[in-house]
């Protein structure tokens, strides 16, 4: 006969926003998921008694019951309680199948070195993002968030997080913990830091997994959180395929569509006094899909404060402001260039 194990219980009282919560949430799941064949059944209890928003708490609770996460986490059921209904705001989570962390463990990657990961994401950072200017704001490790001084954002750092598993511990899980301990930090005021790049080596050969786990499980906890007042995100890795998405909209995370910087493109020739070299849809797309290459997959963490200054200081410019829409033409352009002298 096979036993049933006892529930847990958190008591977490010091978690007032949401963003918080959903840090502790991830990393219990996290943790508490034990890979016990005996077990029949388990259940882990949250509670956050001084949570500002309870109904992220029932938003939350909802994500997770979505039939992606259940199948990506191994989980049966989520369900939130809120105060008066409750003593408090808590949210339920039962476990599925306790052999399901094993399993999804052992079919888990050789993930390398992690400080060869960190090596080689700073180096892309400083002789690609940097070098080429992609981002108007970041020229290196050392150096992001530049030339905002005049809407008081000072240079800080890019900070690079790389996340490790192990046999014991459930992949999925960990990204998400890790994406939301970096959002975090993040947040936390600090002048040192000024964006993040949250690395995990682990899913560098399985693109359509890690965009899953992206589109799928965190971009819903930031909207359920409204943490989309706080950050800005956004998805990269080695083999990233704008056509793989298949989106035809901007949707969160992702690269402009292709078509869409084709028409921007096109626009900025008929309204340029310039000549410029003719790029085609082939070489757009590759250049489109080359900004999104890292070494790693990779999760980019922006305050959104910096993103609004940003667009504070551009528009402080006048007439020197830089037309919609007119960095992924530059980028492209840069980077065709680039892709064509055979520049890694």
């Amino acid at each position: 006969m096979k036993e049933t194990t006892l529930p847990s219980f958190f008591w977490c009282t010091t978690h007032k926003e949401s963003y918080e919560v959903a840090d502790a949430l991830f990393q219990q799941i996290l943790d508490e998921y034990p890979p016990q064949a005996s077990a029949q059944t388990s259940k882990l209890y949250m509670s956050f008694p001084s949570m500002k928003n309870q109904d992220h708490l029932v938003n939350l609770s909802k994500v997770l019951c979505t039939q992606k996460c259940r199948h990506l986490l191994g989980l049966k059921e989520a369900e939130a309680g809120l105060y008066p209904s409750a003593p408090a705001p808590y949210i339920c989570i039962e476990f599925a199948d306790p052999c399901f962390q094993e399993r999804q463990a052992s079919e888990s990657k050789n993930q390398g070195d992690k400080w060869q990961a960190k090596s080689s994401t700073e180096d892309w950072i400083n002789n690609f993002l940097g070098k080429y200017r992609l981002c108007p704001y970041t020229s290196s490790v050392t150096r992001a968030a530049v030339g905002l001084s005049s809407v008081n954002v000072p240079v800080g750092q890019v900070h690079v997080s790389v996340v490790e598993t192990d046999r014991n511990q459930l992949r999925v899980a960990k990204l998400i913990s890790a994406f939301w301990s970096e959002v975090v930090l993040l947040i936390q005021p600090s002048q040192k830091i000024a964006t993040s790049l949250v690395v995990f080596p682990e899913y560098d050969e399985e693109f359509e997994a890690f965009v899953d786990v992206c589109d799928n499980i965190i971009e819903p906890t930031v909207a359920a959180t409204q943490s989309t007042d706080f950050i800005g995100r956004a998805w990269f890795h080695p083999g990233y395929e704008a056509d793989a998405v298949g989106h035809t909209d901007v949707i969160a995370g992702h690269a402009v569509p292709h078509r869409m910087v084709e028409l921007f493109y096109a626009k900025s020739l008929n309204s340029s006094k310039h000549t410029e070299s003719q790029l085609d849809y082939d070489a757009i797309a590759k250049a489109n899909d080359k900004v999104r290459h890292t070494p790693h997959a990779t999760i980019n963490i922006l305050r959104r404060s910096q993103l609004l200054a940003a667009g504070e200081y551009e528009k402080s410019l006048g007439d020197k402001k830089p037309r919609a829409n007119s960095i992924y033409v530059r980028n492209a352009l840069r980077i065709a260039s680039v892709m064509n002298r055979n520049i890694p």
